[in-house]
This record gives structure tokens, sequence and C-alpha cells, in this order.
């Protein structure tokens, strides 16, 4: 009695356990958008919630109050002083100011604006990947992108990178869905591209690799006309969708801020040797990127992308050799170039000094301005995509499906790379730009790596199952069976899911650990302490003159102009100006001798010097 109520119990679990499965399989997609969606926004409500509470706006989150100030002046609040601010992206300062609108005057109206658009990119990223891998690498990839530390100190602290990145990320994503599956996602893609724009000016290279994806696909000519009509239909939504930003401008005569930028960064290189603020900066402090303070995590990631790059190399080069071979074989087949037949050997060495032009097309940022070195890649990249093309079009049908979409990928990664490491002072924070292609160059090696293994692990069952035959004819058979059955196990037990899975799993974890920093800066508590006892000590506080070295900071607290100190002068140049001008407050982080000015309020890292007479 009791077997029979325990094989019922066996076959209850075993008929709803594989309904279960059955269900999860049929709705892979939607369970694993509600996942990452439910992750991601709970990492981002916690970090508007550490944000917020941790008083994290210190020193390094100066751009922050600017965007603050322009955001009050967006929501038709006025303040003195600070045209400058005008100048900035735009976007999210005008997002803020909507919230302020609504009586949401503070730092977490701007933390919940940039934090929603964490949330976009990730879910963005996951359903980019999606187009080039199965589900469970796609949802690898999200994760890890989500879980770069890079990103999650970035997060939802008002800062316009990670919303840049986001925006950045939609709108390739509805471009590329615009040319594999329905033109009218363009109308998406252009507009979204952007508003990219507008959150950071950098944004603008999503035009170049949007032009990149479309003439690296077989025959360009075919493509432009194909996809001219929605192409330029999508230009026109987008050139809509700036109209109210460039109109602003030109009512309030405001400079295109980016211009200005660029020409700052393309007349200017970077020839540091010091490693901290070198060429390469980026590149030596990714295992900080991928995850600080612990680098193990770190070093797992490299390792895997290392590996799995190599693979996919090597597998590259296989079919450029098969191709080479095949081509010497049947000399009936030629390679056409702008309509010329060329010598196969020609076009391999031609595709070997392209290669080699891109991979040097980086250094040259430390020697030229940074846009011709951005010319020189994204020329070659497409020189090489054509080339590739061209071979791949002759020989072999395996290469085509994913090659432009590997391409913008990594042409993502470097063009970015370039564009940051020629800038004089490097920042973490911009690595945040390169964050998806490099998330995807981890995923795209992972599955190389389990592509290779399910190879091997298949080349293994078959040698097993051959011993087994053998052996049977020499009275062998029960132990090769035995042997068999357990290669089965093995097999069954599915690396390609386990081992993303569990790297999954990991940095989950990891991201929950690392809200566990205590990323509190003292300085803003006491910044607040002074603000507070400002009020007090003086009622009269927003007739006066103000001045500070962190001027953005208090004119946000106190909502009035403080004159921001840079501190070029001397003590007595700083005196004499401040006197001139009828300065009644200096506040400063330093202790110095002014003349004619005492300190009234001293904290731990801040000092407030008022006038003697």
């Amino acid at each position: 009695m009791k077997n029979l109520k325990f094989q019922s119990i066996l076959n209850f679990i075993k008929s709803n356990g594989n309904k279960l499965l059955d269900f999860i399989k049929l709705n892979e997609n939607k369970l694993s958008f509600l996942f990452i969606l439910s992750f991601s926004v709970i990492i981002t409500v916690l970090l508007i919630w550490i944000n917020t509470n941790q008083e994290i706006l210190g020193k390094s989150y100066r751009d922050v109050y600017f965007y603050l100030i322009e955001a009050l002046r967006f929501s038709g609040y006025s303040i003195g002083g600070y045209e400058y601010v005008s100048y900035l992206s735009p976007l999210i300062p005008f997002l803020t100011s909507l919230l302020f609108r609504l009586g949401m005057v503070s730092e977490t109206s701007i933390f919940i604006v940039t934090g929603i658009f964490y949330i976009l990119g990730v879910l963005g990223f996951y359903s980019l990947l999606k187009m080039r891998f199965r589900n469970i690498l796609a949802v690898f990839g999200a994760i890890i992108y989500m879980g770069f530390s890079i990103n999650l100190i970035w997060v939802a602290n008002g800062t316009i990178d990670i919303p840049s990145v986001s925006l950045t990320i939609l709108s390739l994503y509805f471009f590329v869905l615009g040319v594999e599956r329905n033109q009218k996602y363009f109308y998406l893609a252009f507009p979204i591209a952007v508003l990219g724009f507008f959150a950071k000016y950098t944004a603008g290279l999503a035009i170049p690799l949007m032009i990149l994806y479309l003439l690296s696909k077989p025959n360009i000519l075919y493509n432009i006309k194909k996809y001219l009509k929605n192409g330029i239909g999508g230009l026109v939504a987008g050139v809509i969708i700036a109209i109210p930003f460039l109109a602003n401008f030109y009512i309030n005569d405001i400079p295109l801020g980016f211009i200005n930028q660029a020409q700052n960064i393309a007349s200017k290189t970077t020839t540091s040797l010091d490693v901290n603020n070198g060429l390469f900066y980026y590149i030596i402090n990714i295992p900080r990127f991928i995850y600080n303070p612990n680098h193990v995590l770190s070093y797992v990631i490299i390792f895997i992308t290392i590996i799995g790059l190599l693979i996919g190399i090597y597998k590259l080069i296989k079919i450029l050799r098969n191709s080479y071979d095949n081509s010497n074989r049947f000399s009936n087949v030629k390679i056409k170039i702008i309509g010329k037949n060329i010598s196969n050997t020609l076009v391999y060495v031609l595709l070997a000094l392209n290669t080699l032009i891109i991979a040097l097309s980086f250094l040259t940022t430390s020697k030229i301005s940074f846009v011709y070195s951005e010319m020189i890649f994204f020329i070659f990249a497409f020189t090489f995509s054509y080339l590739v093309n061209k071979i791949i079009n002759v020989y072999s049908n395996n290469t085509k499906k994913f090659f432009s979409f590997d391409l913008l990928m990594f042409a993502w990664f470097f063009s970015y790379l370039i564009f940051f490491s020629s800038h004089i002072v490097k920042a973490d924070r911009y690595f945040t730009t390169l964050a998806p292609g490099f998330a995807f160059m981890v995923t795209l090696a992972l599955n190389f790596i389990l592509s290779s293994l399910d190879s091997l692990n298949s080349s293994n069952s078959s040698n097993s199952f051959d011993k087994k035959v053998e052996g049977s004819k020499i009275g062998k058979t029960v132990e090769l069976t035995n042997k068999f059955k357990i290669n089965n196990i093995a097999k069954n037990i599915d690396l390609k899911n386990i081992i993303p899975i569990a790297i999954i799993i990991i940095f989950i974890i990891s991201s929950f650990g690392y809200l566990n920093l205590d990323k509190h800066d003292p300085l803003v508590s006491d910044e607040r302490e002074v603000v507070n006892w400002l009020r007090i000590h003086d009622s009269n506080y927003d007739t006066k003159v103000i001045w500070s070295e962190r001027g953005p900071t208090f004119t946000w607290y106190l909502q009035k102009e403080v004159f921001y100190v840079n501190w070029d002068y001397s003590s007595e140049d700083l005196s004499a100006k401040m006197i001139a001008s009828n300065t009644t407050y200096f506040i400063s982080l330093n202790k110095t001798e002014i003349f004619a000015y005492s300190p009234v309020k001293i904290t731990e890292n801040v000092i407030v010097y008022q006038r003697d007479f």
C-alpha cells in the first residue's frame, strides 16, 4: 500500500513537473523579460533609496548640481548667474523639472529620472541580445551588464551617462529591428537617437553605428534603395523631436554646447604615459569596472572573454582559410570588387591590411584629433565588412547571419573607446558607454566556448558508442554499456545552460552585495548643516552676496546665486575681489587667512567666513 501511494506521488510530481517545464519553455521569453524587469526595478528602487538617504552628492558629483540648477530654470524658478548650465545636455534637467512642477523639488527627483532610464536600458539590451543569442545567453548578457560595478555606481545618482547609454541601446535595437524585420521601427529608432543625443551629446556616435550596420549588409546599393523611404521618414521624425530643444536654444540665444565641447576635445591629443591617465586607461582598469573591490569575479569574466574570443578568431580564420583553399581548388570562382574580378590572394592581403589598420586606429588617438581617428576606424570597419561579405558570399553561408550584428557591437565598443581615450582627463564613468559593447563581447565569448564544449561532448558521446559496439564483440558489453549510460547522464547535464545560470546567480548575488557599500559622503551632511545654520543665523541671507568653492552646490541648496570660486585667486586677491563685490559670506572647504573675513561657522569639512565690516 505504501509503495502504491509513493508511486502515485511520484507520478503526480512527474506529470505536473512536465506540465511546469512545458509552461516555462512555452513562455520562456516572457518569463525572462519579467525576471529582468523585476530585478532591474528592485535594484533601481534600492539605489534611489540608498542614494537619497546616504547623501552621496559630495565632491564627485558637482555636475549633478548643474543639472538641478537647470531643472529649476526649466520649472520656471529663476536663478541668476550660471548661464553656462544652459549649454548642458537638456533632456535630463527638462524631465526632472516636470517632477519639480509637481512639488518634488529635491535631489530624489533626478535620481528617479535617471534610474528609470537604467531599467529601460537593461530591458533594451536584453531585447537586443535576443536578436543574436538564444534566450539564456541574452539573459546572461543583460544581467552582467546590469551588474557591472561601474554601472551600479552611476545608476540613479543624477548623472547623465546611464540615461544616454540606455537611449543609445534602444535606438540601435529599434534600428536593427527596422533593418531585419519591419522598417516602421525606424520611426522609433531615430527619435530615440535624438533624445539620446540631448541626454548627452556623445550619444551622437549612434548615427555612424547605424550607417555602418546598414552598409555592412550585402548588396549595399539595393539596401540603400530598399530602406531609403522609411529611413528618411525616420530621420524626419527625429528632426521633429529635436525641434523643441533647438527652439529653446534659439529663443534663449544659447550656443550649442556640444559643438564647443567637440572642438575642445578635437583640438587636443592624449600624450600622457601615466597609466592612471594614459591611452590604455579604460583597458587597464576593466577589472575595476566589472566588479570592484573584489576582482576575482572580474578575472573570471576576463578569462571567459579572452578564451571565447580566441576561439571565435580561430573559427573565423578557419572559415577564411577554407574559403581560400576552395578558391584555389575551383579556379572558376572569382571575387568581384567594385565591378572587377580581383585576385583571390590580393583580396586576402587587403583584408589583413584592413584589419591591421582598424587595430592601429586606436593608437592614433594619442597623435591626432579623435575626429580623424574615428573616421579612420569607421571607414576601415566598412571596408572590412565589404571584403568579408565578398568572401562569404562566394564561399560560405554560415557566417552571414550575424556578421553585421557582431560588427555593430564591436564597433560600438571601439568607437567609444577611441572617443573617450582621446580625452586628456579620464573618468571611470565614461566606461558606461563602453559597457554594452563589452557585455556583448563577454556573451559572444561564452557562446563560442559553450558551442565548442557542445561539439566536444557530441564527439565524445559518438566515440563512446563506437567503443560500446566494439566491446560487445569481445564480451565487454555490460561494462561499456554502463560507461555509455554515464556519458549520456553527463550529456544530459546541459553545460550550455548550467554555466550561464551559475554566472547569472553569482552576478545577482554580487549586485545585491554591492548595495551594502557605504557611499555616504560626510561633506554633504556638513553642507546641509551649514545651509540650515545660515538660514537661522541670517534671515536676510537671500539678499546677501555669497561666494563659495562649491558654488553650484550652495546655489541649489539656497536656491539663490552663490558665486563659484575656482581658487585661481591668492588669498589677498580673493579678499579684494569679495570686498569689491560686497560679499558677506564665503563658504570654503579649506581653512585660510582672508583679510577682513573671519570664520563664524566651522564643521569638519566646511568653514563659513563672514565679513568683519
